[in-house]
């Protein structure tokens, strides 16, 4: 990234040397720094739509809801600098067995599932960070039908139907397994391509200002 201060410095040294008074060129350094404020403004504010929407993608809000602009560096980030939101798995067990069924011999419960039938009506998450914890939020608390069904195989489409009992390890059956969600990639590329824009247009302002006296 372009280093701003010594850019506006040279800029004084410029200026100077083409007879400008010191006050005039403290105006013309402002206004050249507010030009470049306002820029990194429209182009960190697109690099953050891109960064959003490869939250969107990974369905992690909580990556969405981490980012923020820098406006010293001239860089998206995270609040915590961390680039990895990985779920861990969600055991669906007890979830499962709410209302469930005793089986004849008292040993416990049990509950018939529905397991396998493709969801046509799964809700998107929304680029809007609040719209889209809410909607996380939403989907874990799903009927356990369409919980499950993220688990089964992808090629089973027919509904099938599983018996969940209180018998069985919650550790290990009817658990949604951890996902992975790295956006280093994500975050390298979008820096990447904001850095060389905004050096292009820092470039474009400064130079403005240098052929334009």
């Amino acid at each position: 990234m372009a280093n701003i201060p010594f850019e506006l410095e040279r800029l004084r040294v410029t200026l100077r040397n083409k007879g400008f008074s010191a006050r005039a060129i403290e105006t013309i350094v402002d206004k050249a720094s507010k030009e470049i404020s306002e820029a990194f403004a429209v182009h960190g504010g697109y690099a953050m739509q891109q960064a959003i929407e490869a939250g969107v993608a990974q369905r992690s809000p909580e990556f969405i809801n981490e980012l923020i602009l820098n406006p010293n560096n001239m860089e998206l980030r995270t609040e915590s600098g961390n680039m990895e939101f990985t779920e861990p798995p969600y055991p669906m067990l007890s979830r499962l067995l709410q209302n469930a069924k005793p089986i004849k011999d008292g040993s416990g419960v049990y509950k018939v599932i529905p397991v396998g039938a493709p969801s046509t009506d799964r809700p998107k998450v929304s680029t809007n960070i609040y719209d889209a914890m809410k909607k996380l939020n939403a989907e874990r608390a799903e009927t356990a039908r369409k919980q499950y069904s993220a688990i089964v195989p992808s090629g089973s489409r027919a509904t099938e139907f599983r018996t969940a009992t209180s018998k069985q390890d919650a550790n290990t059956k009817w658990v949604i397994p951890a996902k992975t969600k790295d956006f280093s990639g994500d975050m390298k590329a979008i820096n990447k391509e904001l850095e060389n824009s905004m050096e292009e247009t820092i470039r474009d302002i400064l130079q403005s200002y240098i052929e334009g006296f």
